[in-house]
Order: C-alpha cells, then sequence, then structure tokens
C-alpha cells in the first residue's frame, strides 16, 4: 500500500532539462530599429566544451545569435530556431539596453520577462551611450575571461562609488513604486587606436530615468555624489578622492572613503514649505602623500589632518549639490528618493 500511495504523491522530475539539451545564455543585449520598428535581441550562449580544463576545445567559449522581431516573446521564441539547443536564461547574468528603448521606457520588457520568469531578477542591468547594445557584448577589450557577460558581471561587482550597478527587479520596484526614480548603469564603448585593445568597454556614469523613461546621462563625478547621499555602491571599500595637499601647490593627497553613513531627513514647517538635511558620515583614510614636506610636531600632524578633513568635506559637499541641481533642473528626476522618505514622514 506504501508503495502504490507514493506513486500519486512523489512526481518526480517531470520538469527536469537535461544539460546536454539546453543553450545557456549568458548575456543578452536588445536593440530597436525605429525604421521597421523592431526589435533585435543577440544571446550570448554558452560552449562548456570550449571552457573545460581537461579537454579544452578550439572553439570560441561562447556563442552570440541575434534575431529581430515586433515583440519580446516573439524574439524569445525565435532564439529557440536559430540553435540547435532551447535557450536556457536562468543563468544570464546582465541584460544590456539601447540608449533608444530606454527613452521609450523598459518596464514593458522586463515585464515580458518577468511573466515568462525566464530572467532572474537579480540579474544586472545596464543602458548603452554612445553605441548599440549588440555591440557592448561583441566587444572584446580587457577581458581576462572569455566569456563577455563573466567580463561585464565583474564591472558590476567590482565598481566603487563612481559608478551604479541596479539589478531588474529594484529598477522595477523604483518604477512601480512611488517617491523614487531610477539611476541605472551605463556601458560605454571607447575606440584607441594606439593602444592594445584597441576596443573598451567600461561602466562609466548614469543613466536617469524619470519613472520609466530615460531623460539623461551624469557622469563619475555626478554619480560619486549620489551614491555618497543614497549610501548605495560598495558597502566598505568606495574608491578614492584625490585632493589638494595644502604644502604644495602641484601636489595632491588621496583619501580611501571606507564605510558610509547616509540619512535624508525631511522637515515640514508651520507654513507647509518642506526642505530636507542630508546627513552623511563618512569615514577614510589617508593613503597617499606626494609632498615630502617634513612636519616638526605631533600638534603639526593633527592640524594638517584636520585640515585635509574639511578640505574632502568641502569636496563632497560641493558634488552632492552639484548632482542635486542636475538631477533637479535639468531632469526634473528625484533619484534620491526624497519623496520617498516625505511620504514615510507623513504616514
Amino acid at each position: 500500500m506504501i508503495v502504490l500511495l507514493s506513486l500519486f504523491l512523489l512526481t518526480g522530475c517531470w520538469d527536469r532539462k537535461e544539460l546536454a539539451e539546453i543553450g545557456i545564455v549568458s548575456a543578452i543585449s536588445i536593440d530597436k530599429d525605429t525604421a521597421t520598428n523592431e526589435y533585435t535581441l543577440t544571446s550570448e550562449y554558452l560552449r562548456p566544451s570550449a571552457q573545460s580544463t581537461l579537454s579544452p576545445s578550439p572553439d570560441e567559449s561562447s556563442l552570440r545569435v541575434s534575431v529581430t522581431g515586433k515583440t519580446i516573446d516573439e524574439i524569445l521564441l525565435k532564439a529557440n530556431k536559430t540553435i540547435d539547443r532551447k535557450s536556457f536564461y536562468a543563468h544570464n547574468k546582465v541584460i544590456v539596453i539601447s540608449e533608444e528603448i530606454a527613452r521609450e521606457g523598459l518596464i514593458p520588457i522586463i515585464d515580458s520577462f518577468q511573466r515568462g520568469k525566464q530572467v532572474r531578477g537579480y540579474v544586472w542591468l545596464a543602458i548603452t551611450k554612445g553605441s548599440d547594445a549588440k555591440t557592448i557584448i561583441n566587444t572584446k577589450g580587457n577581458n581576462i575571461t572569455p566569456v563577455s557577460a563573466n567580463f561585464l558581471k565583474g564591472l558590476f561587482e567590482n565598481a566603487d562609488y563612481n559608478a551604479v550597478g541596479i539589478n531588474m527587479l529594484t529598477y522595477q520596484k523604483k518604477v512601480l513604486g512611488a517617491g523614487i526614480d531610477p539611476l541605472v548603469g551605463v556601458l560605454m564603448r571607447e575606440e584607441n587606436e594606439d593602444k592594445v585593445p584597441a576596443e573598451l568597454v567600461k561602466l562609466s556614469g548614469g543613466a536617469v530615468f524619470k519613472e520609466d523613461k530615460l531623460v539623461g546621462f551624469i557622469d563619475e563625478t555626478e554619480v560619486r555624489g549620489y551614491n555618497l547621499v543614497t549610501g548605495e555602491g560598495p558597502i566598505t571599500d568606495r574608491g578614492s578622492l584625490p585632493l589638494p595637499s595644502l604644502l604644495d601647490e602641484d601636489k595632491l593627497v588621496t583619501l580611501l572613503l571606507k564605510e558610509l553613513k547616509s540619512e535624508i531627513k525631511p522637515k515640514v514647517d508651520k507654513n507647509g514649505q518642506i526642505s530636507f538635511t542630508i546627513d552623511i558620515q563618512q569615514k577614510a583614510r589617508l593613503s597617499g602623500q606626494e609632498s615630502t614636506d617634513e612636519f616638526k610636531s605631533r600638534k603639526e600632524i593633527s592640524d594638517y589632518l584636520k585640515e585635509i578633513e574639511k578640505e574632502g568635506e568641502k569636496t563632497i559637499k560641493k558634488e552632492i549639490e552639484m548632482v542635486i541641481d542636475k538631477a533637479q533642473q535639468d531632469f526634473q528626476s528625484d533619484i534620491f528618493g526624497f519623496g520617498r522618505v516625505l511620504n514615510k514622514k507623513r504616514a
């Protein structure tokens, strides 16, 4: 009787997918032809045999396939007709989307992925600037790994406070929520004929969204100000901040920025006027000193460090004010979440 009952209770691996029957997709890019209004999906498929350490194949470690169609669902199905294996997106690491599509909105694309459950929510999301998305995953620059997806994933994971990293699920929550607009990482392609490699891809700056549509870009310095306000980015090593040494005009000192605590405090006065105070506590240590001047006492060293600290505070304050003014005046976008903080206070 136990054996017979087990036939009804134990279903087995009814939905299993054999490894030899699937094509593992590690990265995808999405472009759009404005003339035909069709999407182009480029997928990077892994070749496991080429990455084997025991008997590696002479073939390239990955295969890139492009298909076109009117909708995302259509091109996802079309991709299965172009290779000898069924596309498997669960191990996808990054989605690169062109600037043209971003200006129209990303939620329709993300919604297709979420409904079909092909792509997991924590996949990195990036916008291109100055090139199409297909070019980004096709470019081989300073890749130590032979797989472009691993290279792009490494750019996000190793980024300091000069860059932005956001996954697909977080983007969707910000857009569909209230009181905050997304800021998405930007991938750029560079060409330099005098250097090897001649083509490079780097993670630089941020793409500013107003609700679901791209409205502009900010540079690395402005991204640093954004990360200082929001507390986003790496938890410990947040990058370096060069400052004048105050000892020699042409010399610099370098501060290594460490742990950061940031809080936005809203205030509503009796007349209904709204203001915000941004409280930032940034730990740092002096990691570089170009000047060779000597100090005569410990007091001189202490006074010098205090002056450097003040100089660092001035620089940070200037960068924060610059990016806030640009977001509000140029883009009318609340990427800092002032509205969300205010809503929580009123709730």
